[in-house]
């Protein structure tokens, strides 16, 4: 497993294969509706920024994970991964709970969040894990009504 800033690319392979339950969830808040157009608006929307990261398993992008400002102290987390994630997730998540969470948490963030599609029961298990606590539901935040869960570690 290694992980590093993700590139343009990574961002688009990982969109184009991501998990199901994944693409439900970044339609529901999109104007996309198939995964090519959602693959180039994400990657061009987070490929090479500092605070998007790529997970690979054996050099491949299996991953992509986001830690963005939403405004001084608060960051917003964004994950979607593959099939494949299983390869490299329980790496991944120890990695996210003792090194990049406390880093943030050392620097002066004294909130994290996530927002997720109510059915996408697996990101929810993940969240939790991460040390994350449901905290509102917000009723049709989605595009054709979908609701979603709101997540956060406040300190």
């Amino acid at each position: 497993m290694t992980i590093s800033r993700a590139t343009v690319g990574d961002v688009r392979a990982v969109a184009l294969a991501m998990r199901d339950d994944d693409f439900a969830e970044f339609t529901a808040t999109s104007y996309a509706d198939d995964r090519n157009r959602l693959a180039h608006d994400l990657s061009l929307k987070y490929g090479g920024r500092d605070d998007v990261l790529v997970g690979m398993a054996d050099g491949v992008p299996v991953c992509i994970g986001g830690t963005i400002e939403a405004w001084p102290g608060v960051i917003s987390l964004l994950f979607l991964a593959t099939d494949k994630f299983p390869l490299i997730g329980r790496g991944i998540t120890r990695w996210i709970r003792r090194e990049l969470f406390p880093r943030y948490l050392d620097s002066g963030i004294h909130r994290i969040q996530a927002i997720s599609h109510a059915e996408h029961a697996g990101a929810h298990a993940w969240l939790k894990a991460l040390g994350l606590r449901e905290e509102a539901r917000f009723k049709g935040f989605g595009r054709e009504g979908q609701d979603f869960i709101q997540f956060a570690k406040v300190v």
